[in-house]
């Protein structure tokens, strides 16, 4: 009975061995090999890695560099065949490189303080700062993939450019990025495994044989957290796996979701008539959201709405200012012509006047002192005649007419020698 046991696991065994060498390794996903790079190379098992960290080298054209490891994270570049990438960590069938030549970064501007020096480098100037694996297809306030977070004193270098509040930098030390392990191809470990220390089983010890257990997929690597509300729109490279989506990390993704609609309603308040703006509940719900703590992120950019929100408050204050003087200057300006309309009023007749103009004292007769002679002069200046006073204007104190606009009434008569008209008025009326 015991033999017909054994026989029978034996044929169990032979069977099963076609059906276990036809399952794929662990981590491969796509069914149909990249043209030019052979399957064998291209798709690597976790089982088959060498020991961390080790080089590798792609082996097809638009690899795309990504900033998780899955297509559901954004991009930031590709890699051609025969490059070469440093591998430090895996999870699943993606593999965690260094950054390759051309990657960067981006850190809040507000916490990094560039050398008067040398203007390529900076020091971080607060505590647990995130950076975000940069791409040139994501907007900085949009690249939402962590990398590292520094603290005060950590240099940084910088490669010139802002945008949206954020610095461009090289990726510091611990920032790394993924690529699909279906084309990469092992060349070997940088670092040799530590030798097994031999151990000495005890002599009263009873040795008792177990079977061989092959050696397992390697621990997955930690994935890189990840915001799904502002990852660019997913795009997959025909070399890439169809792997599922990772599990996104809604916190702060959810934070900045709240923040992109509140913008989107301040946008629609500013885009009113100026007399129909209030901005009242949308700045309480801006420092409200600049004061919570579980989004870095989201609490920066509203920090920077809420600037916004103020000085488009300080513009609707002044608006309403020049409404106001607006409306005082109209009063005032009524108010003067009401008082000419009435000052006109009171002259029933303009052509009782032999000349209307400004009257000044003139030298012209200075030889002739014992009477009293003027200059009537137009609105710009310009002499229209010459006046003396008669009859009931001799007993008149005219210096209170001086330098005013007056009405003579008197008789007019051309003056040869002087080359002007000249008046002599017997009254003298001060006009509006």
């Amino acid at each position: 009975m015991e033999s017909c046991m054994r026989y029978a696991v034996i044929i169990l065994a032979v069977l099963a061995c076609p059906l276990m060498a036809a399952e794929k390794p662990f981590g491969t996903v796509s069914d149909k090999p990249v043209a030019g790079a052979a399957v064998s190379s291209g798709e690597v098992a976790d089982a088959n890695l060498p020991a961390l960290p080790f080089m590798a080298e792609i082996v097809s054209d638009d690899v795309y560099v990504r900033s998780g490891p899955g297509t559901n994270y954004y991009y930031c570049g590709k890699l051609k065949k025969s490059d070469k990438v440093r591998v430090v960590g895996s999870r699943f069938s993606w593999l965690q490189i260094a950054p390759p030549t051309g990657s960067y970064s981006w850190i809040s501007k507000q916490y990094v303080q560039a050398d008067a020096q040398n203007k390529t480098s900076g020091s971080v100037v607060g505590e647990a700062v995130r950076v975000y694996a940069g791409s040139d297809d994501v907007a900085p306030m949009h690249s939402t993939t962590m990398q590292v977070k520094l603290n005060k004193g950590d240099k940084v270098t910088l490669l010139g450019e802002e945008k949206d509040g954020y610095c461009k930098i090289s990726p510091p030390e611990g920032a790394y990025l993924w690529v699909s392990n279906q084309y990469v191809k092992p060349l070997g470990t940088l670092m040799p495994p530590p030798e097994a220390t031999p151990t000495t089983p005890s002599p009263s010890a009873t040795a008792i044989q177990m079977p061989a257990t092959p050696p397992g997929p390697a621990a997955p690597f930690p994935a890189a957290p990840i915001a799904t509300g502002y990852n660019k729109a997913k795009v997959s490279s025909p070399n890439e796996p169809n792997i599922p989506a990772p599990t996104p990390m809604p916190a702060d993704a959810e934070k900045m979701n709240e923040f992109m609609a509140l913008k989107a309603r301040v946008d629609a308040e500013k885009a009113k008539p100026i007399e129909q703006q209030n901005f009242s509940e949308l700045k309480k719900e801006a420092a409200a959201m600049a004061g919570d703590k579980q989004s870095f992120r989201a609490s920066s950019n509203a920090k920077g709405l809420l600037k916004n929100i103020e000085r488009c408050e300080l513009a609707l204050e002044v608006a309403k200012a020049y409404k106001l003087q607006e409306e005082q200057f109209g009063q005032i300006s009524q108010q003067i012509e009401a008082a000419k309309t009435e000052k006109l009023a009171q002259v029933e007749d303009l052509s009782m006047f032999a000349v209307i103009g400004q009257l000044k004292e003139t030298t012209l007769f200075a030889g002739t002192p014992s009477e009293k002679y003027f200059r009537v002069i137009d609105s710009e200046g310009k002499t229209m005649c010459y006046a003396r006073p008669a009859g009931a204007a001799l007993d008149m104190d005219l210096s209170k007419f001086i330098d005013k606009k007056v009405g003579l009434v008197g008789k007019i008569e051309p003056r040869a020698e002087l080359g002007e008209a000249f008046v002599e008025f017997t009254n003298v009326v001060e006009m509006p």
